[in-house]
């Protein structure tokens, strides 16, 4: 089968919540041609077992083995090279797209887009909405900047770059991907049609150590950048997000609190990595 779109999920260990998607992926308005390449890395549950089950009512499901090396980015790069699209959409194991999602990409590749970013509306397990994140950010950002878990981009993009970097763990992944395709001459367009539910993690310490994580390797990110123009963030911003992330800390509105502990957990991150990497960028 050739399809236009490939749709790409890395999955790890991913049984509980891989069916939503792709139950969310059947469901498209979508009427030209799509696959689904379930990227499978190492997962010990029943990720399998799912992908099995979708493929028997809908061939355009299929698995590939991608346990090669941990890591999302390896069972990304081993996603699409499996792939026959002529462009690859990204979403997680874990999420769930809406369904106008692939038709609003579609326009955006139709209108000349090279790579694509699409928004966010995160929610709670429990479906609790928090909040739209825009379809790109350039927030210390030049350029923009898609989320991993809605994008897109063309397969030559992909090979023109060298796909997706497998030493980076723990994020800031995508931004390398599309600033690195950036530098490249290809240009990232914001799709805010193109919406994903995102599922953040509901307890605060899960959440908390993952964006220590991303902050911590957003210093890491700079150093590969900075003589590319990748701007630093003012110090005098510091104290400002540290304080308003107690006050919020501290809220008694949960809701609150989350958006406090995000901003706390991420300062924290961007100081280790700057104590790790030598240099500053909190």
């Amino acid at each position: 089968m050739s399809a236009v779109y490939s749709v790409v999920i890395p999955c790890r260990d991913g049984a509980a919540t891989l069916g939503r998607q792709l139950r969310a992926l059947a469901a498209q308005d979508f009427t030209g041609d799509f696959e689904v390449v379930v990227a499978d890395n190492g997962s010990r549950d029943e990720s399998r077992a799912v992908v099995a089950a979708a493929a028997r009512t809908d061939p355009r499901v299929r698995g590939v083995d991608a346990s090669g090396r941990a890591g999302i980015n390896h069972a990304r790069n081993v996603g699409v090279a499996h792939a026959r699209g002529k462009f690859v959409l990204l979403c997680d194991a874990d999420d769930a797209v809406t369904p106008g999602w692939i038709s609003a990409m579609d326009r955006a590749r139709r209108a000349g887009a090279d790579c694509v970013g699409g928004a966010v509306e995160r929610r709670l397990p429990d479906e609790t909405v928090l909040g739209t994140d825009p379809a790109t950010s350039t927030y210390l950002w030049h350029v923009p900047r898609p989320i991993g878990a809605n994008c897109g981009f063309a397969r030559e993009v992909h090979d023109a770059v060298g796909g997706f970097d497998e030493s980076l763990l723990g994020g800031g992944d995508e931004s390398d991907f599309f600033y690195r395709a950036h530098l490249a001459g290809y240009r990232t367009r914001a799709v805010p049609d193109a919406v994903v539910v995102y599922y953040e993690r509901e307890r605060l310490r899960d959440l908390a150590r993952q964006q220590f994580r991303y902050g911590r390797q957003s210093v890491r990110i700079y150093l590969r950048f900075r003589d590319a123009g990748l701007p630093r963030r003012p110090l005098w911003r510091v104290p400002v997000t540290v304080a308003g992330g107690l006050v919020r800390a501290l809220s008694p509105d949960r809701l609150v609190r989350r958006r406090g502990v995000k901003r706390l957990a991420l300062t924290a991150g961007r100081v280790a990595g700057s104590v790790r990497d030598r240099t500053l960028f909190v």
